[in-house]
């Protein structure tokens, strides 16, 4: 129902006028309700979309500093509430894991809380935490001279074909 650029497909539209409202924020697609029916706007999709792309073109980013492509990586590793909830599939239809494989992306929960009850439950994790803590890098993704053309190359869906 929706084109590349996140708009609401006219022929869907025509094809599923109950579907669809215009109110305040233009064309909405109606998802549940008749008293007070919730809906997504385009204007929320483009908000979608820039997420996305911020995510999408940070992974990239990292990854070509490192001289890497998606196969390279045997696992990438999605933690907190938002890797749990994600359908994988979904999101690199959509770009938002840009060049991975479902089977190469692997749920792990609440990885922060799971590294605090391993330090709470055993002391000499301590030192490879903090080992792991210096090695860590700060990277400003605004900085890297590539990372808007990133970002407006993933603006878009990829075509519903691909």
């Amino acid at each position: 129902m929706l084109l590349e650029s996140g708009r609401f497909d006219p022929e869907a539209v025509a094809a599923n006028p109950t579907l669809f409202c215009h109110g305040d924020c233009g064309r909405t697609m109606l998802l549940c309700g008749e008293v007070n029916p919730a809906g997504i706007s385009e204007p929320d999709i483009a908000l979608l979309l820039q997420a996305k792309a911020a995510i999408a073109a940070g992974i990239q980013t990292l990854m070509e500093r490192q001289g890497l492509l998606p196969g390279d990586l045997g696992a990438v590793f999605l933690a907190g509430g938002f890797g749990m909830h994600l359908a994988i599939p979904h999101a690199i239809a959509c770009g938002l894991l840009p060049g991975f494989a479902p089977e190469q992306v692997e749920t792990v929960g609440n990885t922060s809380l799971g590294g605090a009850y391993l330090a709470m439950l055993d002391r000499t994790v301590l030192d490879e935490l903090e080992r792991i803590r210096t090695r860590a890098e700060i990277v400003e993704l605004n900085l890297d001279p590539g990372f808007e053309d990133r970002y407006i190359d993933h603006l878009s869906l990829p075509p519903a074909d691909a």
